[in-house]
């Protein structure tokens, strides 16, 4: 299906910077967005986008029900669950666990009952699996670690909700105004280098406003039951990726860590050392085909470059 008609777009992820670029690009397309916030100063964000705050927890249907009858929504594009889906940072995913599973099953629910026609759900590329480095397509096998069984299990809720829904598995996202980007930015600037395991280990990568197209462009195409990858034209690894942001703030490229496995076992979580620790390249030749979805900026190198941009665009003026 690709409707080309105005949508009521239901949005989550509050003011996150994959949220607030979807809203925008949203509105822009001349669909009529409301997006899911907390407190006032996501409100006044989310009308500075153009769009309509709306006030809930994410993991009560009955609530969502209500706000999606009310609002007359034809599709739920979910994008909390890429609050934790950046730079492998302690307490990052595995903070979203609960409110993963929560939020699908709440939002599947309501969904149905309030006759919700698309359900767009974002959800991780590393749930591919393990490679080794080698090219993974949607069609390869998926990851079998315990740990990935919360994010199988959320998606499993929305593919089997008996609404016509597809899910994108984004790479990590990174840009201006996704929080663990700039929280590795800041420590970087204050002499603190990240752990970054084994420099030969591929990651996915995508630049938030990216993500937010390609969620969009899912909204109005309506590609059911499919799995789609959302990820840049260019992995490369933890230790590339910071060492590049380093480098052009003008700092030393942090290197493999020095600290000590025993120190490491106690200061980083089991879920960072696995997604440090896992190898993989991913093909989105599907978004490209089947959403017309092309990444703006297809390496890290231009996405981190406008990331510094942005955040040099906010930065007090001193005379």
């Amino acid at each position: 299906m690709d409707t080309n008609s105005p949508l009521n777009i239901f949005i989550t992820g509050g003011a996150s910077g994959v949220t607030r670029e979807a809203t925008r690009q949203a509105v822009a397309r001349g669909h009529k967005v409301t997006v899911l916030t907390e407190g006032s100063d996501g409100a006044t964000k989310v009308r500075q986008d153009g769009a309509l705050p709306s006030y809930s927890d994410v993991t009560r249907a009955g609530e969502l029900k209500s706000l999606f009858t009310m609002s007359k929504i034809d599709v739920v594009i979910h994008l909390l669950p890429q609050i934790g889906n950046s730079f492998p940072v302690k307490d990052g995913y595995e903070a979203q666990e609960r409110v993963m599973v929560q939020s699908a099953v709440a939002l599947a629910d309501a969904a149905k009952d309030a006759g919700v026609k698309f359900i767009v759900y974002t959800s991780y590329a590393f749930l591919f699996g393990d490679s080794h480095g080698e090219w993974l397509t949607e069609d390869g096998g998926g990851h079998g670690d315990r740990s990935y069984r919360p994010a199988l299990a959320a998606e499993h809720q929305i593919a089997t909700s008996g609404v016509p829904s597809c899910i994108l598995r984004a790479g990590f996202v990174y840009g201006g105004e996704t929080a663990a980007i700039n929280t590795l930015g800041e420590a970087m600037r204050r002499g603190r280098s990240p752990y970054l395991v084994d420099s030969h280990n591929i990651h996915n990568w995508v630049y938030e406003a990216d993500l937010a197209s390609a969620a969009v462009l899912a909204a109005e195409k309506q590609p059911n039951a499919e799995i789609i990858t959302v990820v840049d034209d260019e992995p490369v690894s933890a230790n590339t990726f910071a060492g590049y942001l380093a480098t052009a703030q003008g700092m030393t490229a942090p290197g493999n860590s020095s600290i000590p496995a025993f120190a490491l076992n106690r200061s980083t979580s089991e879920m960072q050392r696995l997604l440090l620790g896992t190898s993989a390249r991913l093909k989105n030749d599907k978004a490209k085909q089947v959403l017309g979805w092309s990444p703006r900026f297809p390496g890290y190198k231009a996405g981190l470059e406008q990331t510094l941009l942005q955040w040099r665009a906010i930065e007090p003026v001193t005379v």
